[in-house]
């Protein structure tokens, strides 16, 4: 039996649950495959992860002293729902919007879908409080493993410690909060602030995502990793300046030479916490970093990655990652009330418009088991009411999709197909 996950959501758990209020956080890691995989084997395989892993049998509720809190949920069942999708990806695209209630358990829902000729897709949507696009990667190829006969999963997993727990000393607590304030301090002398996005309105009705896939093949892939290398830059500062490049073409000529874009990264902090952990059980370990950049066209490209890629390193290495939540109001004191939750949504409406591009870098494929064959594992997540555009990119076998997500309801479907065709253009390109 695993040990619950039974504790109080520390700043960064509760800082997503609230923005999951405001607006979808949900996100969703999607496998497609073609062969006899049966979704039976696949539901077992749930099952026996609920089994497992502390964080899939359990639920988020407000406690007597009105914090919210990790309460465990034994005898949850993941439910793994079976339908036929003409557009599996649209479908995915809806359950995105769907929110889990207080109270609800288990934090994910899983969906299968039939597709012609012996094709099939199978995705997870996960509450953003319980994991991270790296964790749910490593958590669906374990289910595809298991379904397939190849190898079943491990034994329970031990609760892991919250991602602030685990914050270094320097960074956390009263050292922490006054490093935080300098930064503060300095992000507020910053001189550039980001454009209006034409055509995008942060005021919309019901969320309605969409999800626009780019594909890239091996080929292409490895090349952007020799032009990036060549430009000093990495694949995800070649992609993130791509993201802006193509966002310029939103803007006409007479609204300014060079309109300031912010691209937002969400970055994992595995590895630069007081104790390293792994992917090996779903759990939230990203913070959120933005780069300001004034975008002048196309030929900006290999010295906007360059400065993407450096200004991330920047951050990173003076710990921005970690006191980005000492920045944040102090989400785990706030009263998860209607007023509480409106509260922040005031804070929230106050963010700056960004871009987004989350990257789980370089995922190993699965090899063919049994007559069935996994094409790819990518994810999307629903971009926040300030964000126009999230852009997630994994990179599967050495081929990489980008899964361009919008809502519709925010933003028009034509511009962010011809952001995505922009952007796949501007990377070809680049590739020679």
């Amino acid at each position: 039996m695993i040990r619950p996950l039974d504790r109080p959501l520390d700043r960064a758990e509760a800082f997503f649950w609230l923005l999951d209020r405001c607006s979808s956080m949900n996100f969703a890691v999607m496998a497609e495959g073609a062969g006899p995989l049966e979704p039976g084997r696949l539901e077992s395989a749930l099952g026996r992860a609920a089994r497992i892993h502390p964080a899939l049998a359990v639920a988020i509720e407000a406690g007597g002293d009105g914090r919210l809190a990790f309460v465990p949920r034994p005898g949850a069942r993941v439910s793994l729902s079976r339908e036929s999708a003409g557009d599996w990806r649209a479908a995915v695209a809806q359950r995105l919007a769907q929110s889990f209630e207080p109270g609800d358990a288990p934090l994910l829902r899983a969906h299968w879908f039939e597709r012609p000729g012996g094709r099939w897709a199978f995705a997870i949507v996960f509450h953003h409080a319980i994991g991270d696009g790296r964790s749910g990667v490593r958590l669906v190829k374990a289910l595809l493993d298991e379904a397939r006969g190849v190898r079943a999963q491990s034994g329970p997993v031990a609760p892991r410690p919250s991602l602030m727990a685990l914050f270094p000393h320097a960074l956390a607590g009263a050292d922490g909060l006054a490093r935080a304030q300098e930064w503060k301090a300095a992000l507020r002398r910053e001189p550039l602030r980001p454009a209006p996005v034409p055509g995008f309105a942060r005021e919309g009705g019901p969320t309605r995502p969409a999800i626009v896939p780019v594909h890239l093949e091996e080929p292409v892939v490895a090349a952007l990793a020799r032009r990036a290398r060549e430009a000093g830059a990495s694949v995800h500062g070649l992609i993130g300046a791509a993201e802006l490049v193509a966002a310029r073409g939103l803007y006409d000529a007479g609204q300014g030479e060079s309109p300031v874009l912010m691209l937002t990264s969400p970055v994992d902090l595995r590895a630069s916490l007081a104790a390293i952990l792994d992917d090996a059980t779903p759990g939230l370990y990203v913070t959120l970093l933005s780069s300001l950049a004034a975008v002048a066209g196309a030929g900006d490209l290999l010295p906007l990655a360059k400065f993407v890629t450096e200004d991330l390193r920047r951050q990173l290495d003076q710990g921005c990652g970690h006191l980005f939540y000492h920045l944040v109001p102090p989400a785990e004191t706030i009263s998860p009330t209607a007023e509480g939750i409106a509260g922040f949504a005031a804070y929230m409406q106050r963010m700056p418009t960004a871009f987004v591009l989350s990257n789980v870098g370089q995922v190993a494929a699965l090899p063919e088991a049994r007559g069935v064959r996994v094409d790819e594992v990518s994810f999307a997540l629903c971009p926040m009411a300030h964000q126009p555009l999230f852009v997630a990119a994994s990179t599967w076998g050495g081929r990489l999709t980008l899964n361009v997500v919008h809502d519709e309801g925010r933003f028009p479907p034509q511009a962010a197909r011809d952001v995505a065709a922009e952007m796949e253009r501007l990377l070809r390109q680049s590739a020679g």
